[in-house]
C-alpha cells in the first residue's frame, strides 16, 4: 500500500473537530460538492444543482453547512441572462476549505505549480504552529531547525 501525505488542519476544540469531520466526511453530498469546487474559480449554486444527483434542498442545506463550518465562502453576483439581470449565488473554498478540496484531488492530477503553492502554505502553517507549541511548552526552537536539517538527504560535497 502506498501512502500520500494528506494534510488536514483541524479546529483545536475536540467538539469542533468532531462536528467538522462528521459534517464533511460523513456526507456524500458534502464530499461531492467539494469535489466539484474549484480552488481558483467560483462555483455557482445553479451549476451544482444541475450537475449533482441530489435534490435542490439537500444541496442547499449542505452548502449552508459548509459555509457555517468556514469551509466555503459564499457571495452573490449579478449577471445578464437572456437580456435580464439575474443574481447568482457562488461559492469558493476558504483557506481551510482549500485543504479539504486538495484532499479530494487525486495526486496524479496535481500539477507542479499547485504542488509548490501547497507545499509553501503547508510549511508556513506547520512552522507557525510548531513555533507556537515550542513557546507554549518552553522548548528550544533549535529542535525545529535540527529536525529540518536532519530531514534532508546527504549531499555530495563538491570538489573545487
Amino acid at each position: 500500500m502506498e501512502f500520500w501525505p494528506y494534510i488536514l488542519p483541524l479546529p483545536r476544540n475536540r467538539a469542533d473537530q468532531r462536528r467538522f469531520l462528521l459534517s464533511v466526511f460523513g456526507s456524500d453530498t458534502a464530499l461531492d460538492i467539494l469535489r466539484n469546487t474549484s480552488l481558483e474559480n467560483r462555483v455557482y449554486q445553479k451549476d451544482l444543482i444541475k450537475g449533482l444527483r441530489y435534490s435542490n434542498k439537500t444541496i442547499i442545506q449542505n452548502l449552508k453547512m459548509l459555509v457555517s463550518l468556514g469551509i466555503l465562502e459564499e457571495g452573490m453576483e449579478k449577471v445578464l441572462e437572456k437580456g435580464r439581470a439575474v443574481w447568482l449565488k457562488w461559492y469558493l473554498p476558504t483557506s481551510i476549505g482549500r485543504w479539504i478540496v486538495l484532499l479530494l484531488i487525486p495526486p496524479e492530477k496535481v500539477n507542479a505549480k499547485l504542488m509548490e503553492e501547497t507545499l509553501r502554505r503547508l510549511f508556513e502553517l506547520y512552522i507557525k504552529n510548531a513555533i507556537e507549541l515550542c513557546q507554549t511548552y518552553s522548548l528550544d526552537l533549535g529542535i525545529l531547525s535540527s529536525v529540518f536539517e536532519e530531514s534532508f538527504p546527504p549531499t555530495k560535497t563538491r570538489l573545487t
